[in-house]
């Protein structure tokens, strides 16, 4: 496989596995809800980012 092949295929998994997160969280009534503190997560930063997990307070870790 290519590096940019594999780096694709990394990608995708990544994505994945947030959609997966995310698809937990709905189940367990938590999506809107900071990880770190349980505050209401923002609309506008839901919108931005569909995956993020922590509030305003919070900003979430880089990916890298």
């Amino acid at each position: 496989m290519s590096d940019t092949t594999n780096e694709s295929v990394q990608a995708i998994e990544r994505t994945l596995v947030g959609v997966e997160t995310i698809l937990s969280r709905m189940s367990a009534g938590t999506f809107r809800s900071c990880e770190v503190c349980g505050a209401d997560i923002d609309d506008e930063l839901l919108v931005a980012d569909p995956m993020r997990s922590s509030c305003v307070e919070h900003p979430p870790l880089s990916a890298d």
